[in-house]
C-alpha cells in the first residue's frame, strides 16, 4: 500500500499532473446532456414526418395496382427516415452511455429510453402539426426528396399512367370535369353512373381530388373513384349521389 501511494505521488510529480478546473468537469456534463438531448430532439422531429408522411399515404392502392399488399406495403414504406432514424437512435444511445451515470444502465434500458422518448416526443410534435409543414416544405423546395428520397402523397396520386391522378377542380360540367394537375396541366375527366364517389367529397371548383381510372388519351382520364384530398378515402361507400347548387356528393354518380 506504501509503495503504491509513493508511485502515485512520483508519478504526479514527474508528469507535472494537476486537478483539472471543475467548470471544464461541468462543461463535459452537460455538453454530453445536451448533445443527447439535441440528438434526440432530431430523431423526434425525423419521426413526426415520417409518421406524418405514412398517415397521409393511401395504403390500400395496391387493390388498383394489381399488386401483392406485402410488395406495395414494401414499396412505399419511408426507408429514407426509417435509416435517419436509427442514426439518430444509435448516437444517443452511445451519448448516454458517455454520460457520468451512463454505465450504471442496462444496454436494454438505455434502448428503450432513447426509443421512447423519440417516439413519445415525436408524436407530441405531430400534434402541432410540425411534421406535416417540414413534410410539405421539403416536397414544395426540395423536388428531389419527393421524386427519389420518399414516397409523398403528391407523388403516389401524380402517376396518370397507372391510373392515379389529382388536382384541384377548374369547372364542373355534366359527365366531365376539368381540372388542374399538381404539376399545373389541366385535364378532361370523365364520369359516368359507375362513377364511385366518395361520400365526404364535394364535386365543386376549387375542391382538391384525387382520382383512380384510366388514361384514355393525352390530358384525357376516365374516372372510376373519385376520393377527397385530405384523407385516405377508405370510408364506407354509399350509393345515391346528389346533385347540389355545388355539384355532385358523395356516392355512385347518377346518369340522366
Amino acid at each position: 500500500m506504501k509503495n503504491l501511494i509513493q508511485d502515485t505521488i512520483r508519478k504526479i510529480e514527474t508528469q507535472h499532473i494537476t486537478p483539472k478546473p471543475r467548470w471544464k468537469y461541468l462543461l463535459k456534463k452537460y455538453g454530453l446532456w445536451m448533445l443527447f438531448a439535441i440528438v434526440l430532439i432530431l430523431g423526434a422531429v425525423s419521426f413526426s414526418m415520417a409518421l406524418d408522411n405514412s398517415n397521409n399515404l393511401d395504403w390500400d392502392l395496391y387493390h388498383f395496382m394489381h399488386q401483392d399488399r406485402l410488395m406495395y406495403f414494401l414499396s412505399i414504406i419511408p426507408y429514407f427516415w426509417i435509416m435517419l432514424i436509427a442514426t439518430f437512435l444509435i448516437i444517443a444511445f452511445f451519448e448516454i452511455r458517455k454520460t457520468e451515470t451512463g454505465y450504471r444502465y442496462s444496454w436494454s434500458r438505455i434502448l428503450l429510453i432513447t426509443v421512447g422518448g423519440i417516439a413519445i416526443f415525436g408524436i407530441f410534435i405531430s400534434l402541432f402539426g410540425l411534421g406535416g409543414r417540414l413534410n410539405s416544405k421539403l416536397t414544395e423546395e426540395v423536388p428531389f426528396y419527393g421524386q427519389h428520397m420518399i414516397v409523398t402523397k403528391e407523388s403516389q396520386w401524380m402517376q396518370p399512367t397507372k391510373g392515379f391522378l389529382a388536382g384541384i377542380i377548374v369547372s364542373v360540367s355534366e359527365k366531365k370535369l376539368e381540372i388542374k394537375d399538381l404539376n399545373g396541366e389541366k385535364w378532361n375527366i370523365s364520369i359516368d353512373e359507375e362513377t364511385l364517389v366518395k361520400p365526404s367529397v364535394n364535386i365543386s371548383p376549387e375542391e382538391m381530388i384525387k382520382i383512380i381510372g384510366v388514361k384514355t388519351s393525352e390530358n384525357n382520364f376516365k374516372s372510376e373513384e373519385i376520393r377527397p384530398w385530405t384523407g385516405r378515402g377508405m370510408g364506407n361507400d354509399q350509393n345515391g349521389g346528389t346533385m347540389n347548387g355545388n355539384g355532385y356528393r358523395g356516392g355512385m354518380m347518377q346518369g340522366n
